[in-house]
């Protein structure tokens, strides 16, 4: 009888994406099974690419919406992989990168791991009103590109884009739902209070676009009823604002401002994050 024995191993691809080939799971990163980190990772890579693929496929999105995968899932992948091996296993470590994105040793909450973590790419906008649509970019992170952003505390995810939307506790139909019970796949846009523009707005721009687009106003008196009064609070923006959130949970694109005709700029806005050659001209902001 042969004994093999078991040796922990912290692997990161370096690409996780060439051409029309895409690694996901254990083919993109290996690491302990510590924390479950592996297989969290795994499904949350699979979600960020799955959507993506079914938006290129369909006609939606430009093939640059796909260098967002690299950019997005490996700093988070990297992470992962080294907050296994994060304690006793790390003296058992024989493979792995010298280049890490924390000092050695450094804890960080199991919160920032699973859902505490920013992303930033092409297919997130920080701006109330995007620029022209640019050339892709390789994605980049870690050294000499993309810092990872974490958060501590569930009450740090306050709709900043790039992060996953915050819950808040609405009544629908007489139920009681979370934001969270809002997503089906798809782009969601949610309007404050005073945005019912916004919902307006939605449905010109989703046809524009050829995508699926549902749009709910959170107030006292709209279709999702705000139960916590706590629209600003959680989502960033005031009572006129609107939140825009991409089909894996993560906001794409949050404003304060409301345009005298807000149709164009979501227009715009989600056609940058899909990459697409921008058509939309002369956006009016007040």
């Amino acid at each position: 009888m042969d004994i093999a024995h078991w040796q922990p191993c912290q692997l990161v691809a370096e690409q996780f994406g060439q051409g029309r080939v895409f690694l996901v799971g254990d083919a993109a990163h290996t690491m302990p099974p510590k924390l479950g980190l592996g297989v969290n990772t795994a499904i949350q890579s699979a979600q960020n690419l799955a959507w993506k693929l079914a938006a290129v496929l369909k006609g939606q999105a430009s093939h640059d919406l796909l260098s967002t995968y690299q950019a997005e899932r490996r700093p988070v992948g990297r992470l992962a992989s080294e907050q296994s091996l994060v304690g006793p296993a790390a003296a058992l470590l024989t493979k792995g990168s010298d280049d890490k994105l924390l000092p050695a040793g450094k804890r960080v909450p199991v919160f920032s791991l699973i859902a505490g973590y920013r992303y930033r790419s092409q297919a997130v906008l920080s701006q109330d009103v995007p620029p022209a649509y640019p050339a892709a970019q390789a994605g980049k992170d870690g050294v000499g590109g993309v810092e990872i952003e974490l958060l501590e505390k569930p009450e740090a995810l306050a709709g900043q884009p790039g992060t996953r939307v915050p819950h808040l506790w609405l009544e629908q139909g007489g139920q009681r739902v979370s934001t969270l019970d809002l997503f089906d796949g798809g782009f969601v846009l949610l309007a404050g209070p005073a945005g019912a523009p916004w919902q307006k707005a939605a449905s010109g721009a989703a046809l524009s676009l050829g995508i699926a687009l549902s749009a709910y106003r959170v107030g006292a008196d709209g279709d999702a009823v705000d139960l916590e009064d706590g629209w600003q609070t959680k989502m960033g923006v005031p009572a006129e604002g609107a939140v825009l959130v991409r089909p894996d949970g993560f906001v794409a694109w949050r404003t304060s401002i409301l345009p005298t005709n807000p149709e164009p700029l979501l227009a715009q806005v989600l056609a940058t994050i899909l990459c697409r050659p921008n058509t939309v001209r002369d956006i009016a902001t007040g």
